[in-house]
């Protein structure tokens, strides 16, 4: 049975729908479909966040007609890490409440105009500064897990897993973290990012806010004004965020 299969029994089997699926993985319905049908590859990333949508074990996932899905050792070396990783971060991030924040941190706050209650509390964790954050989740992994002999052998090469190691070896080597190190800056709206087919043929990928779109409509509304709008033939949903703009995309505020 092919991964893509088996993904898609263990969703039925729990009358989960691929629209329910594409919300939590943040996407589009339709480019959860692709994934799911096989049309499109399946990031390790990705099938690490299905597994817990599904209450399943990645292994479960990672056979395709008998054989591994991820074949490369280096890559099953990143999946253990993102395995790792998506479990501590889910029982172990943690934010510093707003009414125990230190004056530093106030201060640090006002500077980038989040000291309000409610700018602060603005997060997925409710609030902005980490009690136990990212790099303490990574930390943990290396130190509690052993997982550092990966690094040192030079067995992960993944470019997310190189700007950890790097950030935890000058913690190592004594240097003190910044404050700010431990601030979640990010501005929190959701973004849609699209993908749109130009007449010569060409993709161009553009994204919008969702607080920009014009009133009353919705983003599968916005995608046929934006085809129109930017001459474009045809257009997809690709995902959407709650981050904030992505660095690649154009950015449209208006259509």
């Amino acid at each position: 049975m092919s991964l893509h299969t088996t993904i898609r029994q263990l969703r039925k089997q729990q009358n989960i729908t691929q629209e329910h699926m594409a919300e939590q993985l943040c996407m589009a319905r339709s480019t959860y479909s692709k994934l799911e049908s096989g049309i499109t590859e399946m990031p390790v990333a990705t099938l690490v966040r299905i597994a817990g949508l599904l209450q399943v074990a990645v292994h479960d996932l990672m056979q395709e007609d008998g054989q591994p899905y991820v074949k490369k050792l280096e890559d099953k070396f990143s999946l253990m890490l993102y395995q790792t990783e998506n479990v501590l971060s889910f029982e172990r991030l943690s934010a510093v409440p707003y009414d125990e924040l230190t004056l530093p941190q106030l201060m640090l706050l006002t500077e980038k105009g989040l000291a309000s209650q409610e700018a602060y509390e603005n997060t997925p964790l409710g609030g902005r500064f980490y009690a136990f954050g990212p790099q303490q989740v990574f930390g943990h992994m290396m130190q509690n897990f052993g997982m550092s002999i990966l690094f040192e052998e030079k067995l992960v090469q993944d470019p997310y897993w190189q700007a950890k190691w790097k950030l935890y070896k000058a913690a190592q080597q004594g240097k003190k973290p910044e404050l700010a190190d431990s601030l979640d800056e990010y501005d929190y709206f959701t973004v849609y990012l699209f993908d749109l087919t130009m007449p010569d043929g060409s993709s161009r990928g553009v994204q919008m806010a969702e607080r920009d779109f014009p009133e009353e409509l919705d983003e599968e509304e916005v995608l046929q004004r934006m085809i129109v709008h930017l001459g474009a033939v045809s257009g997809d949903i690709l995902a959407y965020n709650v981050e904030g703009y992505d660095p690649i995309s154009e950015i449209i505020t208006s259509i």
